[in-house]
């Protein structure tokens, strides 16, 4: 059970982080290195580790 929740966690926290990202101005996202259009896969990328 701890298990599950666990990941429900940080499912939310993902799409908490993808959805500031798509909040900020393009300038900032391309000062930090990420295209609108990879924002999806880089939340993915960084919270995939905790997943497992």
């Amino acid at each position: 059970m701890f298990h599950y929740l666990k990941r429900v966690s940080i499912g939310l926290r993902a799409r908490r982080a993808e959805r500031a990202l798509q909040e900020l101005p393009d300038h900032i996202l391309k000062d930090i290195g990420i295209r609108r259009g990879a924002i999806a896969f880089a939340v993915r990328e960084h919270f995939k580790d905790r997943l497992v």
